[in-house]
C-alpha cells in the first residue's frame, strides 16, 4: 500500500505541474533524452548499468517510459520510483526542493541482467518539466546491447579456410589478415613487419591469422585495448613440433592526426640502378643488382611530409654478394615509423664478364634484328615506290588511249563528211 500511496503522489503532483504549465506561456527548449551502458557486450548472467541521461536542459519533473526486450534482459533494480508492468518501465521523479535539485546529465541508473544471447532493444519516452513546470521539447535516441560476442566475418572466415602444409616443424603464416584498412605493405609470408595508422576511436584490432600448418599455434599480443601513439601487436607462429617460433609484428599508430604519422616517400630511386618493383608506398621490400666496380650508392628518397625524417643505412662499402640497405622514414611526431628494404647483389668479376658477354649478345641480337627489320622495311619501300610508279603510268597511259581513240573517230568523221 505505502507504494502505490507514493505512486499516486507522484502522479498528482504531475497532474499539478501539467495544469500549471497550462496557466503559463509556453516556452520549448530543445533538449536530448538518451541511453548509456557501463559496457559494450556482455555474457549471459552477466549485469549492466544502463543511464537515463539529459542534454542541454535541466528538469524539476519527468516521467519517462523505457521498453526493453523482457526475453533478452531482465530488470533487477527495485527504486521507489520505479513501476514495471512486463517490458514497460515508468519512472516518476520531481524536484522536493523547489528547483534547487533540478536535474542535468545523468538523470537515473537501471540496472539489467542478461538473460538470453542477442541484441537488446531499448526506446524511452516520456514528458520532461523545467524549472519554471514548463514542458521541455526533448529529443529520443534508440539504444541497443549486444549480447553474447557476434560471429565475425573474420570468424566466419577463418572456420572456411586451413593450411595445407604437414610439416610439423612449419611456423610460416599462411594468410594474415585485419578488419582496418590501410595495413602496409600487403601480407606476404616472408614479410614479418607491418605497418598501420588508426584514429582515436579504434579500440582493438581483429586479426584472422591462418598457419601453412593447420596445428601451428597462433598467440596474438597487443591487439586490444589500443593506447593512443604507438602499439605493437605481435603474432606469434608456433610450429606443431615446438621447434619453430615466427614472429610477426603490426605496429600501430592511433592518433587523431593522421598527417603528423605519416611515413610515406615522395620520392624513391637509386643513381645509375634500377630496383624491382617499381616504387609504391604500400611496398617496403625492394631488390637490385649492381656491377662489382660499384662500392657506394647514391640514394634519393624524400618524405611526403617535409617534417619527417629519413635515415639510410647499408648504402656504403658494398661488398660483392648479398647486402642489405634499410631506409628508416620517422613521421613527424617522432615514434611512427616504416622501415624499407633494398636487397642489393653485387657481382663478383666472373660474373661481371659473364654479364658482359650477355648484354653484347644482347645487342648483338637486337642489332640484327634491328638489321631484319630494317631490310624488310626497305623491301616494302621499294615495292610502295614500284606500285606508286605502276600507278602514275596506269593513270598516264589511259588518257592517251582516250585521245588516240577520239583522234580516230574525228578523223574518219570529217573524212565521211568531206565525201559528202
Amino acid at each position: 500500500m505505502e507504494k502505490v500511496d507514493k505512486l499516486k503522489k507522484y502522479i498528482i503532483t504531475l497532474l499539478i505541474l501539467i495544469f500549471f504549465d497550462a496557466t503559463i506561456s509556453y516556452s520549448a527548449t530543445k533538449s536530448k533524452v538518451y541511453l548509456t551502458a557501463n559496457k559494450d557486450i556482455l555474457e549471459i548472467g552477466e549485469e549492466i548499468e544502463i543511464t537515463i541521461n539529459l542534454q542541454n536542459s535541466k528538469t524539476s519533473a519527468y516521467n519517462a517510459n523505457i521498453y526493453f526486450d523482457d526475453t533478452k534482459m531482465e530488470l533487477i533494480s527495485k527504486n521507489d520510483n520505479i513501476n514495471v508492468i512486463g517490458n514497460h518501465i515508468i519512472i516518476l521523479w520531481y524536484d522536493k526542493q523547489g528547483e534547487v535539485g533540478a536535474k542535468e546529465g545523468k538523470l537515473e541508473t537501471l540496472v539489467f541482467k542478461a538473460k538470453q544471447e542477442g541484441i537488446a532493444n531499448f526506446t524511452i519516452q516520456g514528458q520532461f518539466y523545467n524549472e519554471k513546470a514548463q514542458e521541455i521539447e526533448t529529443e529520443f535516441n534508440q539504444f541497443q546491447i549486444q549480447i553474447g560476442k557476434e560471429e565475425t566475418e573474420l570468424e566466419k572466415q577463418a572456420k572456411q579456410e586451413q593450411g595445407t602444409d604437414k610439416k610439423s616443424n612449419n611456423a610460416n603464416l599462411q594468410d594474415l589478415r585485419i578488419n582496418q584498412e590501410g595495413i602496409v605493405p600487403n601480407f606476404k609470408t616472408d614479410i614479418y613487419e607491418y605497418y598501420l595508422t588508426v584514429t582515436n576511436d579504434v579500440k582493438e584490432i581483429e586479426i584472422l591469422s591462418i598457419p601453412e600448418n593447420q596445428n601451428a599455434t597462433i598467440q596474438i599480443n597487443g591487439n586490444e585495448n589500443l593506447i593512443e601513439g604507438l602499439n605493437t601487436i605481435e603474432i606469434n607462429v608456433i610450429s606443431e613440433d615446438k621447434t619453430e617460433t615466427k614472429t610477426y609484428k603490426i605496429y600501430v599508430t592511433k592518433t587523431n592526426n593522421v598527417e603528423n604519422a605519416n611515413t610515406n616517400l615522395e620520392t624513391l630511386a637509386i643513381e645509375n640502378t634500377l630496383f624491382y618493383p617499381n616504387f609504391q608506398n604500400d611496398i617496403t621490400s625492394y631488390t637490385a643488382e649492381i656491377s662489382e666496380e660499384i662500392y657506394n650508392l647514391n640514394i634519393l628518397a624524400i618524405p611526403e611530409n617535409e617534417n619527417a625524417n629519413v635515415s639510410i643505412y647499408g648504402n656504403d662499402n658494398l661488398k660483392e654478394g648479398n647486402n642489405t640497405i634499410k631506409i628508416t622514414i620517422t613521421a613527424p611526431n617522432g615514434y611512427t615509423k616504416k622501415e624499407i628494404t633494398i636487397n642489393i647483389y653485387k657481382r663478383n668479376k666472373e660474373e661481371e664478364i659473364k654479364y658482359d658477354e650477355e648484354q653484347k649478345n644482347m645487342e648483338n641480337k637486337l642489332e640484327e634484328a634491328y638489321e631484319i627489320e630494317k631490310i624488310s622495311s626497305d623491301e616494302t619501300g621499294q615495292n610502295v615506290k614500284e606500285n606508286q610508279k605502276d600507278k602514275i603510268k596506269y593513270n598516264l597511259y589511259i588518257p592517251i588511249i582516250i585521245i588516240l581513240i577520239l583522234s580516230i573517230f574525228i578523223t574518219i568523221y570529217i573524212k565521211n563528211k568531206f565525201k559528202k
